[in-house]
């Protein structure tokens, strides 16, 4: 096997690994959407469930795209400009982001949080274009008098800048596949003397604090009696803080799950036509497998 060839088979090599990883990724995505129940946000167990609702803004409203200037509840985009390597040309991305600020989904029984930091987010509302500045709300530089150059670039060579930008509106449907934990609401308190040892270890970080407090006989130091004051009062303070806990109410919330086999999906296409486009992206993948493994087999052969 000459250089050439090695070099061929390396690169075969690693894109049926990677193409045999993206088919049986797709391909569990597939089964989780078709093979998990649907649950209701107020019955809903804790872990991961599937959750279909409509949107609802934040707590601090909607959100401005950055590139567009629409209000919604979340974005992803990005600017590339158009590079050239001798005959060749390529984008290259050269500023991107997403919003990390929580929203709402609500559906019939209830209303949770979603934190959609980690997630898959497969929706219609993408929009692609083109423009001559590094930002699209940003004016194109005017130049006194004839520029020839800019006007090659302007007309021989198109827009330099392309624009991407996905977002999620307020009122959509959006289908949910992630963590789900309901925390507040008298759930997971703590034990009584665990939390007064939390508080007692939270006083003694500003020991003078503490001394001026309990220390009765003014000899900057806590005695015998003392300590069981501080005791006692951290005792209070434990009751105090559980029973504000009991009446919290109950905060549903939607994240990422913790285990990275489970993939954290937020759509708003519906279930079927989720499923179906992972169904159709794993069967791409076995035939594009399938050529793959043909093209390493002939290369071997010959």
């Amino acid at each position: 096997m000459n250089t050439d060839t090695a070099f061929v088979f390396v690169i075969l090599v690693a894109v049926i690994i990677v193409t045999l990883w993206k088919g049986f990724a797709f391909l569990k995505r597939y089964r989780l959407i078709t093979g998990t129940p649907t649950s209701k946000i107020r019955s809903a167990h804790q872990g991961y469930v599937e959750i279909i609702g409509h949107i609802i803004e934040g707590e601090y409203g909607p959100l401005t795209a950055p590139l567009s200037g629409r209000q919604c509840v979340w974005y992803s985009y990005n600017i590339s400009r158009l590079k050239s390597s001798g005959k060749t040309k390529s984008w290259h991305i050269e500023d991107s982001g997403k919003s990390d600020a929580w929203f709402q989904i609500s559906d019939n029984t209830a209303t949770g949080l979603v934190d959609p930091a980690g997630a898959i987010v497969r929706t219609d509302n993408q929009r692609t274009w083109y423009g001559d500045t590094p930002h699209p709300n940003q004016p194109i530089k005017r130049t006194s008098g004839f520029d020839l150059n800019a006007l090659l670039t302007k007309k021989l060579g198109g827009s330099r800048y392309r624009y991407q930008e996905t977002l999620l509106f307020t009122h959509e449907q959006i289908y949910a596949l992630g963590q789900f934990q309901s925390v507040g609401g008298g759930r997971h308190l703590p034990p009584l003397k665990k939390l007064s040892g939390e508080i007692t270890r939270e006083w003694k970080q500003s020991y003078n604090e503490l001394l001026q407090r309990f220390d009765s006989n003014n000899d900057q130091k806590l005695d015998m009696q003392e300590w069981s004051d501080v005791q006692k009062a951290a005792h209070q303070e434990a009751n105090k803080r559980r029973a504000d806990m009991q009446a919290a109410p109950t905060m549903h919330v939607l994240s990422c799950p913790t285990e990275k086999e489970h993939p954290y999906l937020l759509s708003t296409l519906d279930e079927e036509k989720l499923a179906t486009c992972y169904g159709w992206y794993s069967v791409g993948a076995l035939l594009l497998l399938i050529t793959e493994s043909y093209l390493l087999f002939h290369l071997l052969a010959f």
